[in-house]
């Protein structure tokens, strides 16, 4: 046996359950049902910083899981956010391949941060957070390479956004980066780890 307790991811994202699935964590997926675009528009109103928009996200869809799963009480519900900072400005996926395009030639010779929450909640309540905040190094590139990138990658950067995808074709890229490579996929996963094993959730 190598997991002790039930555990819920409350994403629909691929790459989040592929990470947690490579490591072999045990876990159902239930899809959130939240209005992040409300909860977006209300925080920057607020006035609310970048990172508390990402950890507000993160909870909302762990608490909203927790809600629904009543019969499954003591699970550990995980729910994770990511938001694009880039000149102080919050950027959220491309809708198309056009602005796919836009973004790449708004980002190439820059860096930008990607914002990372996770909180876990457990009988409707936040029991742990965590915020990650890698640096990426997007090399300068002629529209040629980018006009090839998005060729080669096709519509699946779609679901990133910065319009790349660091495990794929997306790490072409790039000079560096800086900080928790599985942060920049989505999902911070050394500290969720320590955190299961604390909570005696996983045996090793």
């Amino acid at each position: 046996m190598t997991q002790n307790a039930d555990i819920i991811l409350a994403s629909g994202s691929a790459i989040r359950r592929q990470i947690l699935q490579a490591v072999g964590v045990l876990f159902n997926v239930v899809r959130p049902d939240v209005d992040e675009g409300k909860i977006k528009e209300e925080a920057l109103e607020r006035g609310e910083d970048l990172n508390e928009l990402a950890m507000m996200l993160a909870e909302a869809k762990c608490l909203n899981v927790s809600a629904q799963r009543a019969r499954s009480a003591g699970a550990l519900v995980i729910g994770a956010d990511q938001i694009m900072e880039f000149d102080g400005r919050a950027y959220d996926k491309p809708a198309d391949m056009d602005q796919a395009r836009s973004r790449l030639r708004a980002l190439q010779g820059k860096s930008h941060t990607l914002i990372n929450a996770v909180a876990v909640a457990r009988k409707g309540e936040i029991i742990w957070r965590n915020l990650d905040r890698p640096k990426l190094f997007m090399r300068a590139m002629t529209e040629k390479e980018i006009d090839a990138y998005l060729e080669a990658a096709g519509a699946d950067i779609l679901s990133s956004v910065g319009a790349y995808q660091v495990e794929k074709l997306g790490a072409r890229l790039f000079d560096r980066i800086e900080g928790d490579y599985f942060a920049i996929l989505g999902l911070s996963l050394f500290p969720l780890l320590a955190f299961l094993r604390r909570e005696g959730a996983l045996v090793y």
